[in-house]
């Protein structure tokens, strides 16, 4: 509607991403690039948004760990628009270049939270911070 081709939207919308990943105000740290990126996939392709978000609800009720439904959602999420755009997946496009950096960039932002989770030391949702659920099996 306003003239811009794919690859200006595409750039508006990483652009976004690394504000809010990368935040000034709070000297580059604690952003809230997940929340960004659903936003980012929901105005470039709303199927794929939805189908993200949608990855990560159903992560975080199955297992109760936002990190790793962010994670598992960040890693869907170039997968699933392969899907949707008829390919396995391209990344040469603008749109695909930037879903690639968004789980690129999300996953290295997660590395801290990768290890707490492999270490069985990640905090579920609704669990104070730094109590880590203990291994095995919930009763």
């Amino acid at each position: 509607a306003w003239g811009l081709g794919e690859g200006v939207v595409a750039a508006v919308g990483l652009a976004a991403f690394l504000g809010h990943l990368f935040p000034v105000f709070f000297r580059f740290r604690g952003g809230k690039g997940v929340a960004t990126a659903a936003g980012v996939l929901l105005a470039l392709q709303p199927w794929l948004g939805l189908l993200v978000i949608g990855t990560w609800i159903a992560v975080a009720l199955t297992t109760r760990y936002s990190s790793l439904a962010a994670i598992v959602a960040a890693v869907a999420a170039p997968l699933l628009y392969g899907l949707l755009d008829g390919t396995l997946w391209d990344a040469r496009g603008p749109l695909g270049f930037t879903v690639a950096a968004m789980t690129l960039l999300l996953l290295w932002r997660h590395a801290g939270n990768i290890q707490r989770l492999l270490a069985g030391q990640e905090s579920r949702i609704g669990q104070r911070k730094g109590a880590a659920s203990p291994p095995g099996p919930r009763h």
